[in-house]
């Protein structure tokens, strides 16, 4: 007992690490989701809440499926976020149930705020309005512990929600070039003839790379945002490694989508142009693969055990 003591006392951390729950089967957390009091009047409201943002749903999907958007990866957003309950669950499920119901006085005020942005179309308001109903609900049926454990979860839907339009086509421009001219340098470099008399343009003995809007990298900025944050809040690294994480997204998205970009100008230039705009149109999915694998290798390298 005495050399257990001294060793606990020699480590802080060893005393100071919370014990990780073991994770549950995924039919034993619905079962246990069930029969909380909260789950009948939750499930009630939930639907209430899909029903009011029905307009909001329908630019959602129109959205995932544009080609020229910087939301194809809208999709993955709502699973990934309950796959985050899903890993916090253990930690989470003997948090008690206690019923705030004063939360629906801001929740009717924002049922107003609500049907303006839906009658104006207004949709980053709607999305910002979603998130909000959606902690507030959870606040009313089963408190404020629970509003704060689910309070990421939530907020991690703002991914594929359209809150900051105005501020991602003012940066699409700036990442066109920088892309551009990583692909450039990285075909000079392995030998091909390139030249360029535009910023977001290159030209190749038997192809011609035109980096455009779909092409400039923001979608992938985007997408690697929500799956360092993803890693980020299921690793239980420390907060260094999480800060290297963070402030590796821009570098690494810029050189993925460059490589991309000059993957497609050789398959164009070396098999022909329908070959290359054929690679250009499944590319960026491998490159959401490629950025997935790198994202975890750096996790694993940094500490994450699990």
């Amino acid at each position: 007992m005495e050399i257990a003591k001294s060793q606990e006392s020699l480590n802080p951390e060893l005393a100071e690490t919370p014990e990780v729950q073991p994770r549950m089967h995924p039919l034993d957390m619905l079962n246990a989701a069930t029969k909380s009091p909260a789950f009948v009047p939750g499930l009630l409201l939930l639907a209430g809440i899909a029903a009011i943002f029905w307009p909001l749903w329908k630019e959602l999907y129109n959205m995932f499926n544009s080609e020229d958007g910087y939301y194809s990866h809208g999709w993955l957003v709502p699973v990934i976020s309950g796959y985050i309950v899903f890993r916090w669950w253990p930690n989470m499920k003997d948090t008690p149930v206690k019923p705030f119901w004063l939360a629906a006085v801001p929740f009717t005020a924002l049922l107003w705020l609500t049907k303006v942005a839906v009658q104006n179309s207004i949709y980053g308001l709607m999305g910002l309005c979603l998130m909000a109903m959606l902690m507030l609900a959870v606040w009313m049926v089963a408190g404020g512990r629970w509003m704060l454990w689910l309070s990421a979860p939530i907020l991690y839907l703002s991914f594929m929600l359209p809150l900051f339009n105005e501020q991602l086509n003012n940066a699409t421009n700036p990442l066109q070039q920088i892309s551009t001219k990583v692909a450039y340098e990285l075909l000079r470099i392995c030998g091909f003839q390139v030249y360029m008399d535009d910023l977001t343009i290159i030209y190749m003995n038997q192809f011609v790379l035109n980096v455009e809007v779909p092409c400039s990298g923001l979608k992938l900025v985007i997408a690697l945002t929500a799956f360092t944050i993803l890693f980020v809040l299921i690793g239980r690294l420390h907060w260094f490694a999480n800060v290297i994480m963070i402030s590796l997204i821009l570098p690494l998205a810029i050189m993925i989508n460059g490589l991309r970009i000059a993957l497609i100008g050789v398959v164009g230039d070396t098999m022909g142009h329908d070959a290359g705009m054929k690679f250009h149109d499944y590319s960026g999915y491998i490159t959401l693969l490629v950025c997935f694998y790198v994202l975890f290798k750096l996790a694993r390298l940094l500490g994450w055990k699990d």
